[in-house]
């Protein structure tokens, strides 16, 4: 057998490199910020709340038929829209969403559409908003 000797190692480099990233991160300008007294600078991308204009929703259910995880449905709305002849309207479960983004992608008159609001006014219970909500500014939602 041939022998492989192992070179001697000094017991407190190690220590040093470690204290040296410890140092050398510790220089760096912290991450975190103090939510929600100061707010963070969203990229221009970002999207989480979604909008509806019941207006120009026609009810073709696509919105229902693209969303992959079941979050949206469809609820009857009595409401005097002529473009929207069946009366359906989606309803968003917040609680489920993924914002894929395929709902807004899909429709055809972009009636629903996704902002840079992502604070939201439900409590735990409850993260579903119906077609009448999701019309209404965050502000204007009942809690």
């Amino acid at each position: 057998m041939i022998e492989v000797k192992q070179p001697k190692r000094i017991p407190f480099i190690g220590m040093l490199q470690g204290m040296l990233t410890v140092f050398k991160h510790g220089l760096q300008k912290p991450v975190t910020v103090q939510y929600p007294e100061e707010k963070e600078n969203l990229p221009d991308r970002f999207k989480y709340r979604i909008f509806l204009s019941m207006d120009d929703c026609v009810g073709c259910t696509l919105c229902e038929q693209v969303c992959p995880n079941l979050t949206i449905s469809m609820q009857t709305v009595e409401r005097d829209n002529p473009r929207n002849k069946r009366k359906i309207y989606p309803d968003v479960n917040f609680g489920t969403c993924t914002v894929c983004r395929n709902c807004e992608e899909i429709c055809p008159t972009d009636a629903i559409y996704l902002t840079h609001v992502f604070e939201t006014a439900r409590t735990r219970n409850s993260f579903t908003y119906n077609p009448e909500e999701l019309e209404k500014h965050e502000e204007e939602v009942k809690r």
